[in-house]
């Protein structure tokens, strides 16, 4: 009797501490467009399921980069000057959705790092790097069981920011995400 209940509690045990059989990775591409220059860009990031044992909610912890690049007008010690403008950032989420028929919503919460750079068309420039967190929201459209499309919206606070003006940068992302 007593082998009998070691086996069940360590087979209960197993089933509730080992992943589902569904998706535990994700890579993904996106277009993102923003409200500071440079204003559009691409995106990439990488998920794992965390915490399967917990019913309903799907979490996940979440790599991401996106890179913008453009041509801008920049204002500084009110005077103007062109060139081009580079912008990456990097970071951490923890993010946790809710599987409903066809589609997933999502939130998520994260920190970062942003390197911005400013080469200007008559020589100098500038280059800056900042820290940040984000908050973000988004929908996942399971029409697939491996190829997903999503949209997001993330905003982001970043702080220490001397040479450039940003208060709260905001930016959608429209991509598709590969699960495994």
């Amino acid at each position: 009797m007593k082998n009998l209940l070691f086996v069940l509690l360590t087979l209960g045990f197993l089933f509730t501490a080992t992943d589902r059989a569904d998706a535990q990775w994700s890579i993904g591409a996106s277009y993102e467009t923003r409200n500071e220059d440079p204003t559009n860009g691409f995106g990439l990031r990488v998920e794992r399921s965390i915490l399967s044992a917990v019913p309903v909610v799907d979490f996940n912890m979440r790599a991401h980069f996106s890179f913008f690049n453009d041509d801008a007008l920049i204002t500084r010690d009110e005077q103007e000057f062109s060139g081009e403008v580079e912008a990456y950032d990097y970071g951490l989420a923890l993010t946790a959705g809710v599987g409903i028929a066809l589609v997933k919503p999502y939130v998520g919460l994260g920190i970062g790092a942003e390197t911005y750079d400013f080469q200007g068309d008559s020589g100098g420039g500038f280059d800056e790097n900042n820290l940040f967190w984000n908050g973000f929201g988004g929908v996942e459209l399971q029409l697939l069981p491996m190829l997903r499309p999503f949209i997001e919206y993330r905003i982001s606070n970043i702080s220490g920011a001397e040479e450039i003006d940003f208060d709260n940068v905001s930016r959608f992302a429209f991509g598709l995400s590969l699960r495994f």
